[in-house]
C-alpha cells in the first residue's frame, strides 16, 4: 500500500482529481459549420449552411459544480416586482380603495421580504464559506467515481 495521502479511501487508487480541477477542466468551446445539399420531390436542389457555437460541459464537471452563493439583488428585484403586482391586483379587486387590510398585507409582504433577504445574507456569510472550503478539499476518484474530502 502506498504512503501517499492522496489516494481514494474506497479503492486505494492514486488516480484522483480535485473538484476545482475537474470542474474547470470540463468545459470546451464548440464552433462548427455544417453544410448540406438536398433534392426535393420536384427535382429542385436546395443548399443549407448551419453554424453551431456554444460551450460543452462534461458529466464529471457537472458533478463537481461548486456551491453557489444565494443571490440577494435578483431575489429582491423579483419579489419587489411580485409585491407591486400583487398590490395593483389587490387594489383593483378591492375597487381601488385603500383598505387597512390591503395596507397590512402590503407592509407584511415587505416585512417578509426583508426577513427572507436577511436569511439569505446570513446564509452567504455563515454557511457558504464552509461549503466552499469543503468543495475545495473534495476529490473524485477517476477509477471508481467516489467523491471524498481530504
Amino acid at each position: 500500500m502506498s504512503e501517499n495521502a492522496y489516494v481514494c479511501p474506497y479503492c486505494q487508487s492514486e488516480n484522483i482529481q480535485s473538484y476545482n480541477i475537474a470542474y474547470a477542466g470540463g468545459f470546451s468551446n464548440v464552433n462548427g459549420v455544417t453544410t448540406g445539399v438536398g433534392i426535393g420531390v420536384g427535382g429542385r436542389v436546395g443548399v443549407g449552411i448551419g453554424n453551431t457555437v456554444g460551450t460543452q460541459q462534461t458529466a464529471l464537471s457537472m458533478m463537481a459544480k461548486p456551491p453557489m452563493k444565494k443571490s440577494i439583488a435578483i431575489f429582491i428585484l423579483k419579489w419587489w416586482i411580485a409585491i407591486q403586482f400583487g398590490l395593483v391586483l389587490l387594489l383593483w379587486i378591492s375597487g381601488l380603495s385603500k383598505h387597512e387590510a390591503s395596507l397590512i398585507i402590503y407592509f407584511g409582504a415587505y416585512a417578509l421580504l426583508i426577513y427572507k433577504t436577511y436569511q439569505r445574507y446570513v446564509w452567504n456569510r455563515d454557511t457558504y464559506p464552509g461549503l466552499r472550503r469543503d468543495w475545495e478539499h473534495t476529490y473524485v476518484c477517476l477509477r471508481c467515481g467516489n467523491s471524498f474530502l481530504l
